[in-house]
């Protein structure tokens, strides 16, 4: 069997499992007409912190609400983070938030620098009293340059510390380059034209002062997610690299002392694609093992696939495929479950529609079961869904859902069953 035929077929074994032995309860609680780009992140508490942006006429607003472990139907608490009429708003690159070691909570926005479409600049902002109020914001990009700076993650780093990545069009003028975002390597057709890209990194702490900086790679895909997960005494770094052209998922790991090591390619995949395909990976710990979830159309149709590697230092198993088919989307994100394992979060498809799906894997990847959370129309406007878990047996998943009136965030809570 040639590897689109075994991709397929292990697509199909997937869904001939049985439903999937969790609870999900979409909520009846919404934001509201007009939200979009909601982000998840589970707190040290048990609880969930949502986060999500809203237009209001030519302002945009970013809120944030806390939903308890309990099965409450709303939120326990929401606060406004911040609102501007110079915001970059955009249904691929959205703001998260992390709570840090020592229980601050950090977000950003995304604000424009200059006229030009894809020209802005990360502002980070922080809450010492767990999302109720935010201090000032704080550009962390200082390169003064029209460009984009944006697809950031979030990463505690001890103490008030946060890690951040993101990726970064700003060029070396030293060598005769310029900042400009126009075409570099092709243009995608998901609304970001694509040029120069560059992964980079800093540490921000409670003094707003961005240390640390680094350029961990000088030649990524210019417009997919990021993802930053802590194993051990290390930070993981996964992102979709273009190293000669091949847009396959690459890794970097961060060491107790702040030291990067080079980058390593998940799988190879060998996607070649004249684009950026706005697609990106997500990762997750559970104990010892690290689970990299991520979309790939380098055998044909857009295939799902999830690699674990083990413990720290060994190498990822053969990926699995999770879901495969034209009208798959992909929009990927993992959380660590019980028993040591995962629950995977994907928009899937077959050909009538799209369907938001999680799966239940084990420690090794394996797909116990899956089920769709909700059904619908295919586009962007779905957004990326995400996912977040307590690492036990409760989880949320939130996604945009289309309306006549305009989008709106819906969120649903996901519990083991027993």
């Amino acid at each position: 069997m040639n590897r689109r035929g075994l991709a397929l077929g292990l697509a199909l074994a997937v869904f001939a499992l049985p439903a999937l032995a969790v609870q999900v309860e979409p909520l009846d609680w919404t934001p509201g007409p007009n939200s979009a780009q909601p982000s998840l992140t589970a707190t040290r508490e048990g609880s969930f912190a949502l986060t999500w942006q809203q237009k209001r006429g030519a302002e945009a607003e970013l809120h944030v609400a806390r939903f308890d472990a309990s099965r409450a139907a709303e939120p326990t608490a929401q606060a406004t983070v911040a609102r501007g009429d110079d915001w970059f708003v955009n249904w691929a690159d959205f703001p998260s938030l992390a709570v840090l070691d020592n229980g601050d909570w950090v977000t950003f926005t995304l604000r424009k620098s200059a006229g030009s479409t894809y020209a802005y600049d990360i502002h980070l902002q922080r809450s010492l009293d767990g999302g109720a109020t935010w201090q000032p914001p704080v550009k962390v990009n200082d390169d003064g340059q029209p460009v984009q700076h944006g697809f950031v993650s979030l990463l505690p780093d001890g103490g008030d510390r946060v890690l951040m990545i993101w990726l970064d069009g700003r060029q070396d003028t030293a060598h005769g380059s310029h900042g400009s975002h126009a075409s570099g390597h092709g243009a995608d057709h998901h609304g970001h034209d694509e040029g120069p890209m560059t992964l980079r990194s800093a540490v921000v702490g409670r003094d707003g002062v961005a240390r640390e900086g680094a350029k961990l790679d000088a030649d990524t895909c210019s417009c997919c997610q990021t993802d930053l997960v802590r194993r051990g005494g290390e930070a993981v770094a996964v992102y979709r690299d273009h190293a000669e052209g091949i847009r396959d998922i690459a890794m970097l790991r961060r060491s107790r002392d702040g030291q990067w090591s080079a980058s390593s390619t998940v799988h190879d995949d060998a996607w070649r694609m004249p684009g950026c395909p706005v697609n990106g990976p997500a990762a997750a710990v559970n104990r010892e093992a690290l689970a990299v979830l991520w979309p790939t159309m380098a055998t044909g149709p857009l295939e799902v696939k999830l690699a674990i590697s083990p413990r720290a230092g060994a190498a990822f198993a053969a990926p699995a495929v999770l879901e495969a088919g034209e009208s798959v989307l992909g929009r990927v994100d993992v959380a660590p479950w019980r028993d040591g394992g995962f629950l995977a979060s994907w928009v899937g498809g077959d050909g009538r529609g799209a369907a938001l799906r999680v799966a239940e894997l084990d420690a090794r990847g394996r797909v116990i079961a899956r089920r769709d959370v909700v059904a619908l129309p295919p586009g962007r406007q779905l957004g990326h869904p995400r996912l977040a878990a307590t690492g036990g047996d409760l989880a949320m998943v939130a996604w945009t859902e289309p309306t006549p009136e305009g989008p709106r965030v819906r969120v649903a809570r996901i519990e083991a069953a027993e």
